[in-house]
């Protein structure tokens, strides 16, 4: 693509992105620390074209990248840890154990399914929780899609990774446990959510390694999958 094509198609992707900023503002929780509701009110209104086309833009984007992680795939078939079938089953066991972990506040529930350094980052985020009398309750978690956007098979396996994009919904609130009165978020209503999940290999097994809780464009296309 010619050097003037490429500023201007970057221009519209920073426009669009800027307008998704602030359309909306998040309020934090779920594992990890991201979702809890939107606001944005008539902004949001106006700006509803614009939210459409990148909203097409990110779906298009995610279905080449599951296109290309699934070829990829195809050529590391050789390694069992690279079975699509056993990949699917780990990444939806390892989703269900860390919400289970971050809502109950106890990381070692699912110490096996994280690396020491996420392992860490939720200890800390929740024993602040602790510390603080507050509990983040996330109830009718349902993962309805957990499609691989991004595979990097190396002939060293301990730099082997993967991305998922992971998408449902699930009731999402916080309470004090003083009063069981909610802080933040809602008890009856599901929220949707869309967020990429990082996995490591490691002599154990695929491990959660990263959670970024957005979904954007910058991240979509950066993803290339490759195998040595």
């Amino acid at each position: 693509m010619p050097l003037m094509q490429r500023l201007s198609a970057n221009g519209i992707l920073a426009l669009l992105l800027a307008m998704l900023v602030l359309a909306g503002e998040e309020a934090h929780a779920r594992a990890g620390g991201g979702g809890g509701g939107r606001g944005g009110g008539g902004l949001v209104v106006i700006l509803y074209p614009l939210l459409l086309v990148y909203a097409g833009i990110v779906t298009w984007l995610l279905r080449r990248k599951s296109r290309e992680a699934r070829a990829a795939l195809a050529l590391a078939a050789r390694d069992k840890a690279w079975d699509p079938d056993e990949l699917k089953a780990r990444i939806e066991q390892v989703f269900f154990k860390v919400q289970n972990a971050w809502t109950l506040r106890n990381q070692d529930l699912a110490r096996d399914c994280m690396s020491e350094r996420l392992y860490r980052k939720h200890k800390l985020q929740t024993d602040q929780m602790i510390q603080d009398g507050t509990r983040n309750i996330l109830e009718c978690v349902n993962l309805s899609k957990a499609t691989i956007v991004e595979i990097a098979d190396f002939r060293d396996n301990a730099k082997d990774r993967l991305w998922a994009c992971m998408e449902g919904s699930m009731i999402d609130y916080h309470i004090r446990l003083s009063t069981g009165a909610v802080a933040k978020g809602s008890k009856d209503k599901p929220e949707d959510f869309s967020e990429l999940w990082k996995f490591i290999r490691t002599p154990q097994g695929w491990v959660l390694d990263e959670i970024d809780q957005s979904v954007d464009l910058s991240d979509l296309m950066g993803f290339k999958s490759i195998v040595e």
